[in-house]
């Protein structure tokens, strides 16, 4: 089959836009047919039609392979440095051999994706398929609707197994499901997901060593971490402790989750809410007062030393760096995803540490179904797609739970093992690595429209002390305490547009003043002079935004 454009002119195109962008960007291509997605305008607006396109002969609208003779798809995905092509992984290439679809894989690096992304959508070079919730963000989409096809009709007519997870999880479509009415992207849901998302760890063997119970407030936290820096709890005798480290990546949104003891918690998105646990309504946490407190705090634990003084502006392979030295340990706290994996090699002296009391008695950890097990935008197909209801049924039979796990672990013969009654159990990871950097490097893990049924949940058997299995033994300790968030609403094309305009100076006025106020103090001083200047800025525009959103989320059915 060939393509709509060459190779050599789609990388001509792309090279002119930016010499780092991903070479053959650009539909994909496939047997030649007159019926595909409708031609965007070009007017900004989107398509009002969400008619499934009719395909030709080679199509098959039920059973595999899903056409006669092969069609080609260009798939975009935002691949981290260390994972495995997936030309390379058994599942996809079986899905080849039995969709007869072929999968053109194009890569993005995730450290410059969000400048390469804006060029890439502005250019309208497009991929057949955004594949992944890490490729395009809820803005996105909605501030660029005419560049994707809606999909409702295409679920409705091709996709069963999509139609009964929506059954099955009303949140789903609901998620999904636009102000417009259409629905431009899928959701997935992983399998086995906790409730709580961080982890606070300490490392018991230092509270051992100084004769330290564990902490329940974060005055008595303080008063562990400053025994930590001056009483050379590892023992080498040497003041090379780090009572707290992390990394904040010079972004609020990587520090915000160490304030839940003051009462707030964050939505998991990188918009700065969270949701009043008495009112419902929603709270931009950089204006709020028990944010300034927390700030207040932090500043002393950095004056003092207790803080990484690198914490503002290294990045994770630097912390994590800190807690992998071979010797000897030299971290007292920090928030991981999981203990066992996030504090190797010494992970025999850490713990998790249950939530923190705040000033007000407030114990909160971030988490909530919607953003750790259920997500948006896991593949979204452009206009620029000649055979959207091929890429349709290729979704759907991603949706399978024997492919959704495969994709979420790894494939099986490789990673899994399914037993004759149906079970499926666990390889063990190369030498030298965890379960889950294994998962991460050899899977699409988190991303994808996976579904996994509860049935078929109940078959899989985890390991116990590592992983995703360990994880949910954390989340005993941790699910109690997950705050209500504020959820994954939709917003129209305008006010996404208007959030867009409205966040630029605001989120870079926020991130310049706590980062400021963290390494120099001034906050109490300053903060009334910082709320005004935010509120010129548009903030008490943009929550009324949240607030709209918020309520026709609510009152859907």
């Amino acid at each position: 089959m060939r393509n709509k454009w060459t190779r050599v002119g789609k990388a001509l195109l792309c090279l002119t836009l930016a010499a780092s962008m991903l070479a053959g960007c650009g539909g994909g291509g496939g047997s030649s047919s007159s019926s595909g997605a409708a031609e965007s305008s070009g007017s900004g607006e989107a398509s009002t039609s969400s008619a499934a396109s009719t395909p030709d002969e080679n199509f098959n609208e039920t059973g595999l392979p899903i056409v006669n003779e092969q069609v080609e798809l260009t798939f975009l995905y935002v691949k981290g440095a260390n994972m495995a092509d997936f030309e390379e992984n058994a599942m996809f290439q079986q899905m080849e051999k039995d969709t007869n679809v072929k999968i053109n894989w194009q890569y993005a690096g995730d450290a410059d994706w969000s400048e390469q992304k804006s060029l890439l959508l502005a250019s309208g070079d497009l991929p057949d398929v955004f594949f992944g919730s890490n490729s395009l963000k809820d803005m996105d989409i909605a501030t660029n609707l005419e560049l994707f096809i809606p999909l409702e009709d295409y679920v409705e007519k091709y996709c069963p197994n999509i139609q009964a997870a929506w059954e099955a999880e009303p949140t789903m479509e609901k998620m999904v499901t636009n102000p417009d009415g259409h629905i431009y992207t899928l959701p997935g849901k992983k399998p086995l997901r906790p409730k709580g998302c961080d982890t606070p760890f300490i490392n018991q063997k230092w509270l051992d060593n100084l004769g330290l119970e564990m902490p329940t407030t974060v005055d008595e936290w303080y008063e562990v971490l400053k025994a930590f820096k001056e009483k050379d709890p590892n023992g080498n005798g040497v003041a090379d402790e780090i009572p707290l480290t992390g990394s904040a990546k010079q972004s609020l949104f990587d520090w915000i989750r160490y304030i839940n003891p003051w009462g707030i918690t964050d939505s998991l998105e990188e918009n700065y809410l969270a949701l009043d646990q008495e009112t419902e309504k929603p709270v931009f946490i950089p204006a709020d007062e028990r944010y300034k407190e927390a700030v207040a705090f932090f500043h002393k634990l950095y004056a003092e030393g207790i803080m990484d003084p690198e914490f503002i502006t290294q990045d994770g392979s630097m912390s994590d760096a800190k807690m992998k030295n071979e010797e000897v340990a030299l971290v007292g706290t920090g928030i991981t995803w999981e203990v066992t994996s996030g504090t190797q090699p010494h992970q025999d002296e850490y713990v998790p540490m249950p939530p923190l009391a705040g000033p007000n008695g407030d114990r909160y950890i971030r988490g909530n179904d919607q953003t750790i097990t259920y997500s948006r935008n896991e593949f979204t197909i452009t206009t620029a797609c000649e055979h959207p209801e091929v890429a349709m049924r290729w979704a759907d039979h991603f949706a399978t739970d024997d492919i959704s796990v495969q994709s979420y672990w790894g494939p099986y013969g490789v990673v899994l093992e399914k037993q004759d009654d149906g079970t499926v159990t666990f390889l063990d990871p190369p030498e030298g690595k965890t379960g889950d950097q294994w998962y991460w490097e050899i899977s699409p893990r988190d991303h994808g429209p996976k579904y996994v049924s509860p049935e078929f949940e109940e078959k899989i058997i985890l390991p116990e002390d590592s992983g995703d299995g360990a994880k949910l033994k954390e989340d005993e300790i941790m699910k109690e305490f997950v705050a209500k968030p504020y959820p994954l609403v939709n917003y129209t094309s305008e006010q996404a547009e208007e959030i867009s305009s409205l966040t630029v100076d605001i989120y870079k006025y926020v991130n310049e003043s706590w980062a400021n106020w963290i390494v120099n103090g001034g906050i109490e001083e300053q903060w009334d002079a910082y709320v005004d200047q935010l509120n010129q800025m548009g903030l008490e525009r943009l929550m009324e935004i949240y607030q709209e959103a918020l309520d026709v989320y609510n009152n859907a059915g």
